[in-house]
């Protein structure tokens, strides 16, 4: 069980795809996706909303590809008749797991849930949401009861770190209410010319010349990643392609008037107000770090250095009076804000 394709790439590319409309969005993701995420049982993703504390989650769209002609309905009996602390429990953000690993010593809701599935003995269970609960969750039914070994996790940990950001720069393009802090397309705060990498425009954070830097570096890692990387080294691509630059922006195409292609740096931050006192960076730092990732994969999440998440996480954990990882995860797993990171 191992996602070694140039879907791995694919993926990620659909993830920030700005040409489809949203009912189009995950049935392209998933179509992407299928090579490296369909075990010969189907997929399906839905995107929803979490509640922090339990309840039902508040489900907006379903979408299943190939599998039983009747996946995406077994999908909506499911939310309908399982109980919503039970699907709660199960949908707690957390590295990619399968079903039964995440059930845990919750054996009975693991049982419940797979009823629904009796064509599969296990689950590929992939998802990634914002602070606010919002955010998208994918299973693949598997043939077997799986454990995943690490080199898999971290790889499926990668791409649930494109589908977030994907999404949440989706929502924010799409709300009506939002309108574009600056001059640029989209609201872009950088344009690339991927011909020599040149910043042609600069607005807000994107104007100093570290951000500058910074973003040129990400686009030429993200244009070699797309390149014959994708056929020869697709694992290194995707390692090449990280979510965030420097916890602040994807970078995402966007075509002018003449088909022209440029880069844009789009802001698309995961951001909360703590009233600890943390600041943004070491807020996001902490959300990720409860849930289970290492700091190479906070680091992928964010675009950061391991070196400066290693910093962050230190300051963090001086400022809320813990010493270790583990006293950092007791004292802040029921905070409302940190629950679903």
């Amino acid at each position: 069980m191992e996602p070694i394709s140039s879907a791995l790439i694919d993926f990620a590319e659909a993830a920030y795809s700005l040409e489809c409309n949203d009912d189009d969005w995950l049935p392209a993701l998933l179509a992407a996706g299928t090579p490296v995420l369909d075990y010969g049982l189907g997929v399906f993703a839905l995107t929803c909303t979490r509640p922090p504390q339990s309840g039902p989650l508040v489900v907006d769209r379903v979408h299943a590809i190939s599998g039983l002609e009747d996946l995406a309905e077994r999908v909506r009996r499911a939310e309908r008749e399982t109980p919503p602390d039970v699907l709660w429990a199960l949908s707690r953000p957390t590295i990619p797991k399968t079903l039964s690993e995440a059930a845990g010593d919750q054996l009975e809701a693991f049982r419940f849930v797979m009823r629904q599935f009796d064509f599969a003995r296990d689950g590929l269970g992939m998802s990634s949401f914002d602070p606010n609960g919002h955010g998208v969750y994918l299973i693949a039914p598997l043939p077997k009861v799986t454990t995943l070994s690490e080199k898999v996790r971290d790889q499926f940990q990668m791409l649930a770190a494109h589908l977030g950001a994907g999404y949440r720069l989706r929502r924010a393009l799409t709300d009506s209410g939002l309108k574009p802090e600056t001059d640029l397309p989209r609201g872009a705060e950088a344009l690339i010319d991927p011909n020599g990498f040149r910043i042609v425009g600069a607005e807000g954070p994107a104007k100093s010349k570290d951000a500058r830097a910074a973003l040129r570096d990400a686009a030429l890692r993200v244009d070699q990643a797309r390149g014959r990387m994708r056929e020869k080294d697709p694992g290194k691509a995707l390692e090449l392609w990280t979510a965030l630059v420097r916890g602040r922006w994807s970078t995402v195409d966007w075509f002018d008037s003449d088909g022209r292609r440029f880069v844009l740096g789009l802001p698309n931050a995961p951001t909360v107000i703590d009233p600890r006192g943390l600041t943004d960076r070491e807020h996001q730092v902490v959300a990720y770090a409860i849930t289970g990732q290492t700091n190479k994969l906070i680091a992928y999440q964010l675009g950061l250095s391991k070196g400066r998440v290693s910093t962050l996480m230190r300051s963090a954990m001086r400022k809320l009076g813990v010493q270790t990882r583990a006293q950092l995860i007791k004292k802040l797993r029921d905070f409302k804000i940190f629950t679903d990171a």
